[in-house]
């Protein structure tokens, strides 16, 4: 402080005169304290200078007893001697700063009545007072570390500081007096103890304040922790070799999921500006529409079931890494708590666990969606995720408790016997032949009381080991700690899931899929770069030409991939990795048959015949409403039925490129759509003028011999009407009419019909059900007796069948089961 230091340099020249005097002369009545004490001889005034010297060196008594001896001889003696009450604010500050609390009782005062504050020492005092006590007692903490490593020294290295910890850690410190901290033998290295980064005591201070923020200290990161094992036997090393694999990919994956891919995401998220996500939509908008509606809204659960599991993953893998951490702040703990006992550890380390709780918030949302797509899936492929839930299982189990106690092994082996019905039977089979011939055996029958809203409350060994688990959690909450259960809930939901996965296979050969799934992805990266660079061309390429499109605008894509991919891998290589993964997962999906993915009907159609349709849902005697509301339930149902075109109609024409370039200047416009298009073809030349010769000389005159045109890019919705004849003798031979809808899948087989041609049909009643002209969606057709040869299309129809309330009636028994269900 600037204002103590003259009072300092004073006290200092009165103590020189004192000691070359040959006598001490007694101090004049009006002299201040200070001075008093400073020339005062005998034992009291070696004591008084003893402490004054400890005082400098740090000690916070010491500077708490002068700062209250100069505020008592101020208030008994002087109390205008302004020099010595900010000495008196100077030394309490200190001391205060040091985590003592009655110096900061008496600052408080001091600033309460404005003695010894001025305008050199009010802000310091202010940022004392308002500094909390654990943050002083661990920056005291901090210091006494750096006195006890640096030997005198201005730095301490990063090697020196990692011995140290490991020395409180293990309860084998040296003693400061005993020389150097680090003993040099023959097996020690220069790079061990003098190695690595250095610190000031300033760094040390710095990593007590983040410490008590509740983080782990960054110069953690640089501490060098010397290895036990580090010059152990060459077989013990081999031993020990596998599990230093296993431990190394283990941190890799964690470094992975746990900081990589989420640093990826950031980015992303970073970077999505309104141009960058609008181009993100046009870009997912046009492949829907190369795609289709249907096929794109199927695939959905399947990409949302995917990425709740990866979200899973990552939750779980910070989970991992908090406990990491964890250990690392806990050493830190441990170390300034053997400088400075006074520190509460618990505190900061509750700093530290309150900032873990958005894992788990990830992780049971993340769950609730894997859960609501289940039944909307196939089984094959949750079976895929099963090596993943198993493998969480174990690390979860193992690594993300504080402690690993023996009553979670019991908590976990009674939830896996409660969920697990085969358990059920053989404990139920056991018990009813101990109670044969007692009279008990009723009481060991499975069975359910309803307790309203669909709700089923079930009696048996299932709901009595679940009713047994919960007990026991509702014990260990009791006499633990709450924060130790939701680790262990963690185990219990990826056990839950495994357990859920495992009931999916039905038949051993069920378990290549796994097996063919992750294979396949572990032999991915080997040709990652090669595929990466032709493999989005060539899919793209192909879904150009497979809906119709120009070969020139399929090699313009195909040429366009490969310069993205250039680019990314030049300028955002972050992205490009990220890309890869998407498009690794998408190959995985696009190579497994359809029926692995998504659930599709058992039956493609029902056996429900015209005659037998119209003769009931057909109105004749009865009322028209009446005949609806009867035959309503059959809406969705898919037909087979035959009969003759009436007539075939466009109802609308979507043409995407079309409405793009109508936006542009008709300078742009007549080049690009002669690029993207193609010109009018040629008129047949025919001695016959036909109709559809006529037409395209009308047309050639109108637009122009080198008129272009974007036809190609057309997608039609066609009507199409079918005249159905019935053998019932009360409708007479003439019938009834059906209308189809289609899309452009059926483009060329509609466009190709003529009047009068016999087709076979198969699609799902919609409209006009009970009336005499039914709707139906149309998804296969083909020709009994038609004019021309036309092969039979068939539309790749994604169905998913479910109600909506399966999905939270299956939340709930996950969660609520085996005792509650609906």
């Amino acid at each position: 402080m600037a204002a103590t230091l003259p009072s300092d340099a004073k006290q200092h020249e009165a103590q020189q005169a004192a000691d070359q005097a040959p006598a001490p002369e007694p101090a004049p009545a009006k002299r201040t304290a200070r001075r008093q004490w400073s020339i005062q001889e005998g034992p009291r005034g070696i004591l008084r200078r003893m402490r004054s010297q400890l005082a400098e060196d740090g000690c916070p008594e010491s500077q708490l007893i002068i700062g209250k001896t100069l505020l008592e001889q101020i208030s008994d003696e002087n109390e205008n001697d302004e020099e010595g009450a900010r000495l008196a604010v100077y030394w309490l500050s200190r001391a205060s700063f040091q985590g003592n609390t009655e110096a900061t009782r008496l600052l408080q005062d001091c600033m309460d009545k404005n003695v010894g504050i001025c305008e050199h020492n009010y802000h310091e005092v202010r940022e004392c007072l308002a500094m909390d006590q654990q943050e002083k007692l661990a920056r005291r903490a901090a210091r006494m570390l750096f006195t006890s490593v640096s030997d005198g020294n201005d730095f301490i290295t990063s090697s020196r500081l990692g011995v140290k910890m490991q020395e409180v850690l293990a309860g084998t410190e040296q003693p400061d007096d005993s020389g150097d901290s680090l003993p040099v033998d023959s097996n020690s290295d220069l790079e061990e103890r003098y190695g690595g980064e250095r610190f000031s005591e300033e760094h040390l201070v710095s990593a007590a304040v983040i410490y008590c923020n509740g983080r782990v200290p960054p110069i953690h990161h640089f501490m060098n922790q010397v290895s036990q094992n580090a010059h152990s036997h060459q077989i013990l090393n081999g031993l020990l070799l596998p599990m230093r694999i296993l431990k190394k990919v283990y941190q890799s994956c964690l470094q992975f999921l746990g900081v990589t891919f989420t640093n990826y995401v950031k980015y992303l998220l970073n970077i999505l500006t309104p141009f960058t996500s609008t181009l993100i939509v046009c870009l997912i908008s046009g492949l829907i529409s190369l795609v289709g509606v249907n096929r794109a809204f199927s695939a959905f659960p399947i990409f949302i079931s995917c990425i709740s599991l990866l979200v899973m993953m990552v939750a779980t893998a910070h989970l991992l890494l908090n406990r990491k951490h964890f250990d690392s702040f806990h050493s830190w703990s441990i170390l300034f708590s053997h400088y400075c006992p006074e520190l509460d550890i618990e505190h900061a380390e509750g700093k530290f666990k309150a900032r873990c709780w958005k894992p788990y918030v990830a992780l049971f949302l993340s769950v609730v969606i894997y859960l609501g797509t289940v039944p909307l899936v196939s089984p094959k492929l949750v079976i895929c995720f099963l090596p993943v839930m198993y493998i969480f299982t174990v690390l979860t189990l193992f690594l993300v408790p504080e402690k690993l106690k023996v009553w979670q092994f019991i908590s976990l082996s009674i939830y896996v016997m409660a969920v697990t019905p085969s358990v059920h039977e053989c404990v139920s089979q056991w018990l009813f032949t101990l109670a044969k011939g007692t009279g008990a055996e009723e009481l060991l029958v499975e069975q359910h009381i309803d307790i309203g809203w669909h709700v089923k409350l079930h009696l048996g060994i299932g709901p009595f080991l679940h009713l047994m688990w919960c007990n026991l959690q509702i014990l260990v909450c009791v006499t633990n700690k709450l924060s130790i259960l939701p680790p262990h809930l963690v185990t219990i939901t990826w056990c839950h899931l495994a357990v859920m996965a495992s009931y999916k296979i039905v038949e051993p050969s069920n378990l290549l899929y796994p097996l063919a799934a992750w294979s396949l992805i572990m032999m991915l990266p080997s040709i990652a770069s090669l595929f990466f660079l032709f493999g989005p061309g060539l899919m793209f390429a192909y879904v150009c030409l497979h809906v119709g499109i120009d070969g020139q605008l399929a090699l313009f894509v195909f040429g366009a991939c490969i310069v993205t991919t250039c680019i990314l891998k030049l300028w955002f290589p972050k992205l490009l990795i990220f890309v890869k993964l998407i498009i690794t997962i998408g190959t995985v999906i696009a190579i497994l048959h359809p029926d692995l993915i998504l659930a599709v009907p058992k039956a493609v159609y029902s056996n429900l015949q015209w005659e037998s349709y119209r003769n009931v849902c057909v109105p004749s005697k009865d009322s028209a409403a009446l005949t609806v509301h009867g035959c309503l339930p059959l809406q969705g149902v898919f037909v087979k039925w035959h009969g003759s075109v009436s007539s075939v109609n466009i109802v609308s024409v979507f043409n995407l490129p079309e409405m793009a370039l109508s936006t542009l200047p008709y300078v742009l416009r007549k080049p690009l759509r002669c690029y993207f298009g193609k010109t009018l073809s040629q008129c047949p030349s025919s001695k016959e003028k036909t109709l559809q010769i006529e037409r395209c000389h009308m047309i050639h005159s109108v637009l122009g011999a080198d008129a272009c045109t974007l036809d190609s890019w057309n997608e039609y919705m066609f009507e199409v009407k079918v005249a159905m004849s019935s053998s019932v003798w009360k409708f007479g031979a003439e019938g009834s009419q059906v209308t189809l809808h289609a899309d452009n899948t059926f483009q060329k087989f509609l466009l190709g019909l003529q009047i009068d041609d016999e087709i076979e049909f198969i699609g799902s009643l919609s409209n006009g059900i009970g009336t005499s002209q039914p709707s139906l969606h149309l998804t296969s057709v083909s020709c009994i007796n038609c004019k021309m040869k036309l092969p039979s299309v068939k539309k790749i129809y994604f169905h998913i069948d479910f109600d909506v309330w399966v999905i939270p009636a299956f939340i709930f028994n996950f969660f609520m089961g085996p005792t509650l269900t609906i």
